[in-house]
């Protein structure tokens, strides 16, 4: 059935990945004891009373000795689970590759993950990430090259042969060859599978214009297409690749991804350490506020915001509000008012003696450095008081001291001396350090009244999300949150979805950092916080290499075609040609009783079902009224999806649009559909449909 070659190379890859599982277990069983004595004799030594320096230096290097161990067990662990996971599906992939200028043939096997052979000093299976392993990715049978990260170098030479494996429990089904990157019956089989609990990694799928993003040389990167191009996927897999490639440098504990929803934040889950990397922290901007931020007062979250942007028929004051509040214009006049900030101050005393000018400290404290902030400024100020209050002290001590032993009618030591001097200063400290730094609340403030605005919202129990966030972006250009450099790289998905107001807070606090951005415009929602096109965010991340996806291989061609008609423009979306049902329009004076009938008859293998509704009290509304005529069914429990911090499962899911948003569904039914009579219809239904992997149910008809 195959070629002996191939039953012979998948036989030797499997023995050796035995071989080396069986070592790497036995070498941990020695090491885990190894680390164990070590720890125990570790504590024996801390009881014994240390007598000198010298066995607090030998505590100290027994216990760099004992972490050393650790982290060659953790990391011996971690290649151990690796191995076996390669049991299961050892490689997916053939090359035969000949470099330019040699006629030595090289049959390249590419995998999840690598496998070196010791003994022979040569690789088995090429991990995915691999330079050479781009080849791939990028070209069919005939003339290539791959260029090797920084160095610059481009190895040239010529593909004799391209094979895609399927290999099941270690098991090889089928293998063909092909002219080009992915075979059309491999993609379609991996496409047409059901939706999982989690998004699936894509390391054998992953298309040429994919490739190109993942592994983007530039430090930046901005990545956008239309729904079902892949972005997330790409993005997760580029942040694999940078911890693979800067693996020096760069480590899961210097990266950050930050989240639409936390909903999100658990489809997610998993796949970094499923692609063979430590996992990464996940993030939202609630919980940045609530990690970060200075003022810990309570705040609305996001969800409270859209909910009011989407529920509310006319504009009201807190729309226009906050319309205004995540302008750059408004946010360029904040940064100008802070930056200029000069607090009042008064002359420095030590009872009547002048010890600081009051024109001298506001001369200190305004900024001659384009890199000050209020938190510089003020330390230049205290420290210089501080040393006025010093020198003052070593010149005049015995003036101090019959001073103090006047006041008091008492004969002080010097000790006490010191410490009444100290109590002296303190008050005007206090003081000092009051002007200087002013809550970001009273700066906010003024900042309104000057803007002729309402600051009844920031006075309130409560904090409207808006203030919550403006309020942590003064205390991030005050200082008073200082930058966070430890962070070298921040995936952000959804990028379309944040004001200017969050990039900026993302671009300061994190300075040190470089980004991967993935974005579509077509799928901002929300009038007057959303960037509505890509130009917008070039113009946040100057610096970034921008890629497009021009194609999507979510949903099939029928649900594609149906969804581009909301677009703007006339051209439908580039679409993977994989057929499957038309959407259905079906009219129902009963939606809920029409959305059983719908979900008895799916097949048991579509395990996700998406019932997307405009707003979360719509989504509540009719969640009530399902749960009332639906039978219990544990294959497909009902869950409504009403609060942000829910996990995405398999199911039946009832959700309001925004938490949909980054999902995909093996089923996706609208209820109370109408034909769209404006733009930010149009972009909720263009959203909605393209959540669809295989099916599509629009019913027409109040929800009632």
């Amino acid at each position: 059935m195959f070629e002996n070659t191939e039953i012979q190379k998948l036989t030797t890859v499997k023995e050796l990945i035995l071989h080396q599982v069986g070592e790497y277990s036995e070498g941990l069983i020695k090491k885990r004891d190894e680390v164990l004595e070590s720890r125990k004799e570790m504590w024996r030594e801390a009881r014994i009373a240390i007598r000198d320096f010298d066995d607090v230096a030998d505590l100290y290097l027994f216990a760099e000795e004992v972490s050393r161990n650790e982290v060659v067990y953790d990391a011996a662990s971690k290649q151990l689970l690796k191995l076996k996971k390669m049991l299961n599906e050892p490689y997916f992939a053939r090359i035969d590759f000949t470099e330019e200028g040699y006629n030595e043939l090289e049959e390249i096997y590419i995998g999840r993950y690598s496998l070196f052979d010791e003994a022979t000093g040569s690789y088995h299976v090429y991990d995915w990430r691999a330079p050479i392993s781009s080849l791939y990715y990028d070209y069919g049978v005939g003339q290539a090259s791959f260029t090797v990260p920084g160095t610059g170098a481009v190895i040239s030479g010529f593909i004799s042969l391209k094979r895609q494996y399927q290999i099941e429990k270690g098991e090889l089904h089928f293998l063909f060859d092909n002219d080009i990157v992915i075979d059309d019956k491999f993609l379609r089989q991996e496409l047409s599978k059901s939706a999982d609990a989690h998004i699936k990694t894509i390391v054998n799928t992953i298309q040429a214009e994919q490739n190109k993003a993942i592994r983007a040389q530039a430090q930046t990167v901005l990545v956008y297409g239309p729904a079902g191009s892949g972005k997330t996927s790409v993005g997760l897999h580029r942040l694999a690749y940078l911890l693979y490639r800067d693996r020096n440098s760069l480590t899961s504990a210097k990266v950050r991804i930050f989240s639409p929803s936390p909903i999100f934040a658990s489809y997610i889950a998993g796949i970094i350490p499923e692609l063979g990397e430590d996992d990464v922290q996940n993030l939202d901007f609630s919980a940045l506020l609530e990690e970060k931020a200075r003022d810990r007062r309570l705040f609305h979250g996001m969800y409270q915001q859209i909910e009011h942007v989407m529920s509310t028929q006319q504009e009201d004051e807190r729309i226009l509000s906050l319309h205004m509040k995540y302008s750059p214009q408004f946010l360029d006049k904040l940064e100008y008012f802070i930056a200029s900030y000069n607090p009042s101050f008064e002359d420095v005393y030590f009872n009547k003696t002048k010890l600081c000018d009051s024109r001298r400290l506001l001369d200190l404290y305004k900024d001659r450095t384009t890199a000050g902030t209020l938190a510089s400024k003020t330390e230049r100020v205290i420290t210089f008081v501080e040393h006025a209050y010093a020198e003052y002290f070593k010149a005049h001590k015995q003036s101090i001291t019959a001073l103090f032993n006047d006041i008091y009618g008492d004969d002080f030591s010097d000790h006490e001396i010191r410490i009444k001097y100290e109590e002296e200063k303190s008050i005007v400290m206090r003081d000092l350090k009051n002007r200087l730094k002013p809550r970001s609340s009273k700066l906010y403030e003024r900042f309104l009244r000057k803007q002729k605005l309402a600051v009844d919202a920031i006075k309130s129990e409560k904090l409207y999300y808006e203030d919550a966030l403006m309020l942590f972006y003064i205390d991030i250009l005050t200082g008073q949150v200082p930058q966070d450099k430890t962070v070298k790289h921040i995936l952000l998905d959804e990028a379309q979805d944040l004001s200017h107001l969050h990039h900026r807070i993302l671009t300061k606090l994190y300075t040190a950092s470089h980004f991967t951005v993935l974005a579509d415009a077509n799928q901002a929602l929300y009038p007057g916080i959303n960037l509505n096109n890509i130009a917008e965010l070039q113009s946040l991340y100057p610096t970034a290499q921008c890629i497009p996806l021009s194609k999507s291989y979510r949903s099939t061609f029928e649900i594609n075609k149906f969804a581009s008609q909301f677009l703007d423009n006339s051209n439908p979306n580039a679409s993977y040609t994989r057929h499957g049902d038309q959407p259905q329009i079906i009219s129902a004076q009963s939606p809920a009783a029409s959305v059983i009938e719908i979900l008895q008859q799916l097949p048991d293998n579509y395990s996700t079902v998406g019932i997307i509704l405009p707003t979360a009290g719509t989504a509540k509304e009719f969640h009530g009224k399902l749960q009332k005529v639906y039978p219990k069914n544990p294959l497909r429990p009902l869950q409504l999806i009403a609060t942000e911090d829910a996990d995405f499962a398999p199911g039946i899911m009832v959700m309001a649009v925004p938490f949909a948003k980054g999902l995909e569904f093996d089923v996706v039914i609208c209820p109370g559909y109408s034909p769209p009579t404006n733009g930010l219809d149009k972009r909720i239904l263009y959203l909605i449909c393209t959540r669809a992997l295989h099916r599509l149910y629009l019913f027409e008809g109040e929800l009632k």
